[in-house]
């Protein structure tokens, strides 16, 4: 980037600072030097989010903004409150504008309709998977706004904490209650499928609850359509393809196969006691990166004595 295009790019981000500024309307008389420096630092965050990718549309300015109205108004602090992550990308498909390890934050909209998804880590270990075609706000760490897509949601051991996690849409909402359950929003029908645990479903003042293997479908002003999807194979493997790589390195065969019976929707079953002690004890080396979950599971069992077979929704480990 030349001098010239800096100078054009900081002009407008002056504009448009001043601009957002001016509606924010008039405020309390403050000091120079305060004022000085609250500036700077919406401007440097401004200039930060310009210089991300377009992926993320960012509504930061306005944030920040607010952030320079209370500063204002209360006339006792000189520092802008930081936007805080909520999470960062582990997986990113395609050309998908984020690397993994980018941030992302509150107020970011994430459009993939470029590329082929991407999926965040959140705090507490929730695995958020964006399909492709999907237009998705973070309305905070466990509150998203669905507009248009489909995204699938892990929340892994929440099943025991007093936490839920909300996707709103503009024909209802779903709620958790710790789960692994997927959502799509397109021309006004709202589908919530659960893979495991219990979701609720609010459309206008009605209230639907649905459990592992449930489809429910709602468009405002009819009736939910309730239907039952198996909770292995296709519906799922989009999902599965957007999964974080689990690290095997150091980690015991149980730990792995833990991760990949919950990626791949099966319940773990090992032959013995005596058998699981074994699985407990082999520390794994290498890496996993680039497998399906599927994949993964023929690899690293082949360098085992174990084997393993699918019956229905289970997978039974054997000698």
């Amino acid at each position: 980037m030349n001098d010239e295009t800096r100078n054009d790019q900081a002009g407008d981000s002056s504009d448009t600072l001043t601009a957002l500024l001016k509606l924010a309307g008039p405020s309390a008389e403050i000091e120079d030097d305060i004022e000085k420096r609250v500036y700077a630092n919406v401007r440097r965050e401004w200039s930060r989010g310009r210089s991300r990718s377009t992926t993320v549309r960012w509504a930061l300015p306005l944030a920040l903004a607010a952030s320079v109205l209370i500063v204002f108004s209360l006339n006792e602090s000189d520092t802008v409150p930081q936007v805080r992550a909520v999470g960062s990308v582990a997986v990113a498909a395609g050309d998908a504008g984020l690397a993994v390890g980018d941030s992302v934050y509150t107020g970011d909209v994430l459009d993939t309709s470029n590329q082929r998804g991407m999926s965040l880590a959140l705090r507490d270990g929730i695995s958020l998977r964006i399909d492709a075609e999907t237009l998705l706000k973070i309305d905070a760490a466990d509150e998203f706004t669905l507009v248009a897509g489909r995204i699938y949601i892990d929340t892994g051991d929440l099943i025991y904490a007093d936490s839920h996690v909300t996707v709103i849409t503009a024909s209802g909402t779903a709620m958790d209650v710790g789960t692994q359950f997927s959502v799509r929003f397109d021309d006004a029908n709202m589908s919530v499928v659960v893979r495991e645990g219990q979701v609720d479903l609010r459309e206008g003042r009605r209230i639907y609850s649905a459990h592992r293997g449930d489809k429910v479908t709602v468009r405002p002003g009819t009736v939910a359509h309730f239907e039952t999807i198996p909770v292995v194979g296709e519906h799922w493997d989009w999902a599965s393809a957007l999964a974080p790589a689990f690290e095997i390195e150091n980690k015991s065969l149980l730990d792995f196969l833990k991760w990949v019976s919950r990626e791949l929707g099966l319940e773990l079953k090992i032959e013995s006691d005596a058998m699981r002690m074994e699985t407990m004890r082999p520390r794994l080396h290498g890496s996993i990166d680039g497998m399906s979950p599927q994949e993964a599971l023929d690899a690293v069992l082949a360098t085992t004595q174990f084997k393993y077979s699918i019956d229905s929704d289970t997978i039974t480990i054997s000698n």
